[in-house]
């Protein structure tokens, strides 16, 4: 059996267990929403037990955590008969419950609470929250279902279909609440749930090629696989011990408790990391569409996820329990509700239209092209429908403003052949849009040669000068060949099955003849045509790979940079005067902007080059400004003022002050050998070894010199090195050490005019070996 059918068997019972829950789901669609039909707003919410209480209840003595035994001295044997009471109570009346509610022990104890009910206002926020909840309940679980087993149905060979199938059944199951975990839909929750996230991070790293950091790192990714997947091996024990009765759950209690308290911020985790990486990838493919497709779907999917994140944090940290609307306001809940449709609806534009899974074509086409001709069309009808209605409206109102109501007929009148007209154009439109026989290929050429001019991107470019040859002349395969080092190797082919494999060289028969820089007409049947010569094998076969019928050459500066390579019509018909006349002066636009594109992109390099270096000296300038000091203790009996300004964005220039133990106050002054960013360097290093040995030497300035010296010497090139003064001036005594390691000395001004250098010191730091450097302090 073929690896193929062999996976369409668990795809088709998972396909088949996803139905029963729609099925189950569906049934119970009426019952649910008969509970619109009730009078009062209930105090709870309830999921099973009780999962939130509003003033009224907990004041009455009802607690999250209760089960509801009985309303109003009913048994709640079944949600039938739950549902039942429900439409019984009325505003203002007394409302018993019993309920069942667990003790620290273990043990269930029963209690019997009366609320006074109140009357539920069916406003707008009430009928908002009926409709947004049957998109949420019904569309969107149906919608995820149904377009994730179609991706796998089409392609289920391939992993990221599996990965996105089980990515949207985890979504389908957000729309499946109020269901038992002894139920088929409860089984389906509970499975899906727990794999929803693990299947975003995985879709998220390898969609749609693999995440550059998993490349770099491929160990990190199982950081978040082990415990998601043990998540999933737990609800699936769970499980078993419900619907079977075997409990192996419990005897894993010992890290399945442990690993609960984490796994809410696992999950979360590995769900932004989704983001993340499609974030990332956008930004960095090489592929130009795959990037564009990414962006689409990030925006989507962020815009969709952010208000369910926000809510979720909420509950995380707040603890708050209930429904989205007994966690956030009305109006944010709803909004989060309508937003999650935008995921799937992100999928499937993104899949579809954007061929981001290249899921079958024709189906593809021919789906797109129904929806948008029946899409006008139905368009169509609508507006003349209601301009028919407000025609009848006029006539039937015809005494109140006659001038109005004629002026209105008139124009309605009027606007059916417009809108007529507008559809027929329309329609012409979505034709030429989806590849139908209603423009002209003339004139498609036409403007392609024109519009290439403006391209400068290679692949686009190769890309929509041969979908538009394709298109225009019904050419099934279309080649174009660029130039290589001495060859001209295929850049881009469209319709071939297999890419061709062929290389022309620039010496070759058909390339010499393409330096005339006309078109090159192929006739492989034809016995005295120059390509069936003797010594032709290897470019016969070339050309016959390619399919090639037509030739053109194009270039820039009387260069033969590439060439198209046309095969035979659909038609069988040769090529026309007209055709090679619009296909010579598209080959030379291309030709123009290929040498364009290949401009840019130097530039471009150039400049991103220069970019990225002008971006690295800021932040060195803004580490090196953050290394001097940005407050200035206070000392006692003294002013002091620092300032340094370098010649370039950053240099080695340095200094410091430092406060120290007994009252000390440490001043450094420095300067590296050289400029830039290896002085800059140096210099950071030079201040970390002297604030991290100062305390140590405390007075013993000429030690202190001498260990920074062999610091700086063992982390340093030969020819790197540094001047420096550094002085311990001490308040209570008026005491100033200093020892001075090459620097220019500083200058003490006395009141009475006397100046002296601080010269007694050593050598520069940084340059000669400890056992040849001593230092003297003064």
């Amino acid at each position: 059996m073929k690896k193929r059918t062999l996976l369409y068997i668990p795809l088709v019972l998972l396909f088949a267990l996803a139905v029963s829950v729609l099925a189950v789901h569906y049934r119970n669609l009426f019952i649910n929403y008969s509970l619109a039909s009730i009078e009062v707003q209930l105090p709870f919410t309830i999921d099973g037990s009780i999962m939130a209480v509003k003033p009224e209840a907990e004041s009455a003595g009802l607690k999250v955590g209760d089960r509801i035994l009985a309303i109003n001295g009913r048994a709640i044997e079944s949600g039938d008969i739950y549902r039942e009471e429900l439409t019984k109570l009325r505003p203002n009346e007394p409302m018993t419950l019993a309920v069942g509610r667990k003790t620290a022990d273990g043990q269930t104890e029963n209690h019997q609470i009366v609320i006074t009910t109140k009357r539920l206002e069916k406003d707008f926020n009430f009928y908002s929250r009926l409709v947004v909840g049957f998109l949420f309940a019904y569309v969107l679980p149906t919608f995820c279902i149904l377009l994730g087993f179609w991706v796998v149905f089409v392609r289920p060979q391939d992993a990221l279909a599996w990965l996105l199938l089980f990515l949207l059944l985890g979504l389908s199951q957000m729309g499946l609440e109020g269901y038992g975990r002894a139920t088929t839909v409860g089984f389906y929750s509970a499975i899906f749930f727990n794999s929803w996230a693990l299947a975003m991070f995985l879709f998220g790293i390898y969609f749609p090629e693999r995440w550059s950091v998993d490349v770099k790192i491929p160990w990190a990714k199982w950081i978040f696989i082990v415990p998601l997947a043990f998540q999933i091996f737990l609800a699936l024990l769970s499980q078993i011990k419900i619907f079977l009765g075997i409990n192996l759950i419990d005897s894993l209690d010992f890290i399945a408790k442990p690993y609960y308290e984490i796994a809410a911020p696992v999950n979360m985790l590995a769900t932004s990391i989704f983001f993340a990486a499609l974030g990332h990838k956008s930004g960095t493919l090489e592929n130009p569409d795959a990037r564009r497709r990414l962006k689409l779907m990030v925006i989507g999917t962020s815009v969709s996820m952010t208000p369910l994140f926000v809510i979720f944090l909420l509950r995380l940290f707040t603890g708050a329990k209930g429904s989205f609307f007994d966690i956030v306001p009305f109006w944010f809940a709803l909004l989060a509700l309508l937003l999650v449709l935008l995921f799937p609806l992100t999928l499937v534009y993104v899949i579809v239209v954007h061929r981001a899974m290249d899921v079958s074509v024709v189906v593809r086409q021919g789906l797109q092209y129904a929806l948008a001709k029946n899409g006008v069309r139905v368009l169509q009808f609508f507006l003349l429908f209601a301009v028919g209605l407000g025609t009848l409206f006029t006539i039937n109102n015809y005494g109140r403003n006659i001038s109005l109501q004629i002026a209105f007929i008139v124009v309605g009148i009027a606007l059916i052949p417009l809108i007529d007209f507008a559809a027929k154009r329309l329609i012409v439109w979505v034709d030429r849009k989806f590849f139908r026989e209603a423009y002209n290929a003339e004139q498609i050429l036409s403007d392609l040669s024109e519009d290439v001019r403006t391209m400068i991107e290679t692949k686009p470019l190769l890309e929509t000068v041969s979908s538009k040859i394709s298109e225009s002349l019904h050419v099934p395969q279309v080649a174009l060949l660029l130039k290589n080092g001495g060859n001209f190797q295929p850049a881009y082919a469209l319709g071939y099955k297999n890419a061709p494999n062929v290389s022309l060289n620039e010496n070759n028969t058909t390339i010499e003849k393409l330096k005339t820089n006309e078109p090159l007409v192929i006739y492989q049947d034809d016995q005295d045509s120059w390509i069936n010569d003797e010594g032709q094998t290897t470019e016969r076969a070339n050309l016959r790979e390619l399919n090639s019928q037509l030739l053109l050459p194009f270039g820039a500066k009387n260069e033969l940079s590439g060439l198209i390579s046309l095969s035979p019509k659909l038609s069988d018909s040769p090529y026309t005067p007209t055709d090679l006349r619009l296909l010579k002066s598209v080959a030379a636009q291309t030709g123009l902007a290929l040498e364009n594109s290949r401009l840019t992109q130097v530039i471009v390099s150039e400049a991103a080059q220069k970019e990225r270096i002008n971006r690295e000296l800021e932040i060195a300038r803004e580490v090196q400004e953050r290394l001097f000091p940005q407050e200035f203790p206070r000392i006692e009996g003294l002013d002091y003022f620092g300032a340094c300004r370098s010649a370039l964005d950053v240099g080695g220039d340095y200094y410091d002050f430092i406060e120290l133990p007994e009252n000390k106050f440490g001043i450094a002054i420095g300067d590296i050998s050289g400029k830039g960013i290896g002085a800059s360097l140096m210099m950071a290093s030079l201040q970390a070894s002297l604030r991290g040995q100062a305390i140590h030497f405390k007075s013993d300035l000429a030690g202190l010199m001498k260990q920074i010296n062999s610091l700086v010497y063992e982390a340093s090139t030969s020819n790197r090195y540094a001047t420096f003064f550094y002085a311990q001036y001490e308040p209570s005594m008026r005491k100033l050490t200093y020892v001075n390691a090459g620097h220019n000395p500083p200058f003490v001004l006395r009141k009475s005019g006397e100046v002296l250098r601080l010269e007694e010191g050593g050598a520069v730091v940084g340059m000669l070996p400890p056992m040849l450097v001593n230092y003297k302090q003064g």
